[in-house]
């Protein structure tokens, strides 16, 4: 019986998932799992959750996203020297395989399932090639996930997929890249029954967008919700979508009562001329109507915390948006915060433009991935210096994560949601958040007496 080890590894540095309150297991390696011949023997090692200690092998597969793709590579020559065959796939290499040739014996570009089944055949024939091409899964017909090999005692959530691909294709996101512009969506039945099996009660729905592009996936999603209310499933849910979300009362309700408790919307930006760079052209239209807050706070009201993710540092973001944003987040009370720094990943247009340009200031690849890991600024933004960018990142958080906002904000996030367990996820999350950033350099080197003067206008 062949022994085959798949990793997932990690960067290193602390972030959200650092603490069992917030850590969900990857679906990745368990759909190749499914998809993998009977007669093989399965271990999986997550460094996010488990330190990499050397296992033994006959195949060894792994995954990895740009930050930790330096891991990655370290990992994957610990089998090679001893001749174990390493297969490397995910996000970063697919877009950047021919760096990752150096690594491993044979790359994966695109999604994996498809053409994983003949990997294992070259494998078991001694003829791997040195790079397969996936084709985009038929997600009607994906097994589910085998969730049998990971350590489901330790993840305090589950996970599951329902979608796969996006046409909105943002100017920093390489999600379309890597899983297409056609929107693909599971069959309502598998999802229900993959539901059933998690043990987990909290879990997340690992989809870019729950409600999809248009009537038919916003209609998916009601039955969705209207199932889980049918079957009686009781499970609270985490989940991501575009800020239309708002625009669905009877939705948004639906969902609350199916258990919806946190909803994750990118929002990125309250600059207009920053949302129209990144090609946020929904978000960009809502900001013009003055409807940001209308659209938070009918979800908030209906016991559903918000989670809203802002990506500063743009060429059209100057020093005061900062505080705007600061402010804004104070008034339409949102109960979690994610701030990330302009990152431009491999395969997005941001990458190519600003390589084009010969703007990204850390090039010893691979390296230099390390700092792609969006707390880190990799090119210098126009209309102000890194450091200046890296003080109002300090003076944001600062003020958001400071003792009375914290109390303040738990208290509205209670008092809107009428929900106490929402609240409390919601202050873990904000936590998970916080305890990085009070750990980090940044801070240390940031937080400085003078911080409100310079940034307060």
């Amino acid at each position: 019986m062949p022994r085959l080890l798949l990793i997932n590894p990690s960067h290193g540095h602390k972030h959200l998932g650092s603490t069992t309150a917030t850590t969900w297991p990857p679906l990745h390696l368990p759909y190749l799992a499914a998809v993998t011949p009977s007669h093989y023997q399965i271990e999986v090692i997550d460094e996010n959750i488990e330190p990499f200690q050397h296992r033994k092998a006959d195949i060894v597969g792994i995954t990895a996203y740009t930050s930790s793709i330096c891991r990655a590579y370290q990992i994957a020559e610990v089998y090679r020297e001893k001749g174990i065959p390493t297969i490397m796939g995910g996000i970063h290499v697919s877009m950047m395989p021919d760096e990752a040739k150096r690594y491993c014996d044979s790359v994966v570009i695109g999604e994996a399932e498809n053409i994983w089944p003949k990997i294992l055949d070259d494998f078991e024939a001694g003829k791997l090639e040195k790079e397969y091409r996936g084709t985009w899964a038929d997600l009607e017909t994906l097994p589910i996930p085998r969730r049998d090999i990971l350590q489901n005692s330790y993840y305090r959530w589950g996970s599951i997929q329902t979608s796969r691909g996006c046409p909105m294709n943002c100017s920093f996101c390489s999600v379309t890249a890597f899983n297409g512009q056609r929107f693909r969506r599971r069959n309502l039945d598998s999802v229900i029954e993959e539901l059933e099996q998690i043990p987990q009660k909290w879990i997340s729905l690992n989809d870019d967008n729950i409600i999809g592009y248009g009537k038919k996936d916003l209609e998916w999603t009601y039955s969705f919700f209207s199932r889980i209310l049918e079957k009686g499933i009781k499970k609270s849910f985490f989940a991501q979508a575009s800020i239309l979300f708002g625009e669905e009362r009877e939705l948004i309700r639906l969902a609350a009562r199916a258990g919806l408790k946190v909803v994750f919307s990118g929002l990125e930006s309250i600059n207009p001329k920053t949302l129209q760079g990144y090609q946020k052209g929904i978000n960009l239209e809502r900001l013009q109507q003055g409807r940001y807050n209308e659209l938070i706070g009918r979800i908030r009201k209906e016991g559903i915390v918000f989670f809203g993710g802002f990506v500063i540092g743009s060429d059209d973001d100057v020093r005061s948006v900062f505080h705007s944003t600061l402010k804004f987040i104070q008034s339409s009370h949102i109960d979690i915060l994610q701030t990330s720094k302009l990152t431009p990943l491999p395969g997005t247009r941001l990458w190519k433009s600003l390589q084009q340009e010969g703007r990204i200031l850390t090039q010893n690849f691979p390296k230099d991935w390390e700092e792609f890991r969006f707390s880190r600024l990799v090119f210098k933004p126009s209309q102000m210096s890194i450091e200046e960018a890296y003080e109002g990142f300090t003076y944001l958080r600062k003020i958001y994560y400071s003792f009375w906002e914290t109390i303040k904000r738990t208290f509205y996030t209670l008092i809107t949601t009428k929900n106490i367990s929402s609240t409390i996820m919601a202050y873990k999350f904000n936590y998970a958040y916080w305890k990085p950033y009070r750990n980090s350099e940044h801070y240390r080197l940031y937080n400085k007496p003078d911080l409100k003067k310079k940034f307060m206008p």
